[in-house]
């Protein structure tokens, strides 16, 4: 992977525009809090077209992200086992004290807190649902990746800046 990539990240829209990513805080995010980026710009305005339905508008922005400490699960076979084996654990051990199935946000609380995880870590690549008809160049065929990117450390977004504005 290399070290540096720019990467999408999705608003719904405001003016005037943002200077920095808003952090997502929601207990239900897949990775836990973090800013949330696409690695494709096309799976940013979906997201846009879908996720953003409370504003008539919304941006995407571009950074320059430092990718040098990600836990990559998409492309780095050796970081995606060590995933599998972190969340695993953190279900059985979770399992064990509840005796009740955990909800993500358990999950992602239990890995940042006793996961074992260094510290330098300062995101995670992860391959979202492949759920976007709309670039698809063969229908029902889900041959390509949608990719995001959770950053738990903002110090590796390098620069932030408009790039689209595009409409619910």
């Amino acid at each position: 992977m290399p070290k540096r990539r720019f990467m999408f990240h999705t608003q719904g829209y405001d003016i005037p525009y943002l200077k920095k990513p808003i952090l997502c805080s929601k207990d239900n995010a897949w990775l836990g809090h973090g800013f949330y980026y696409w690695l494709e710009e096309g799976d940013a305005i979906y997201w846009g077209q879908t996720a953003k339905r409370n504003y008539k508008k919304f941006g995407v922005y571009v950074s320059d992200i430092d990718c040098e400490n990600i836990l990559d699960t998409v492309f780095n076979e050796e970081h995606y086992i060590f995933w599998i084996r972190s969340i695993d654990k953190a279900v059985k051990n979770l399992y064990k004290t509840t005796n009740k199935k955990p909800t993500i946000e358990c999950v992602n609380a239990y890995l940042m807190q006793k996961g074992g995880w260094d510290k330098s870590i300062t995101g995670i690549m992860f391959q979202d649902l492949p759920v976007n008809d709309k670039i698809l160049k063969v229908a029902g065929f889900y041959y390509r990746k949608r990719i995001q990117l959770a950053i738990f450390n903002n110090k590796i977004i390098i620069n932030f800046i408009h790039n689209f504005d595009g409409e619910c």
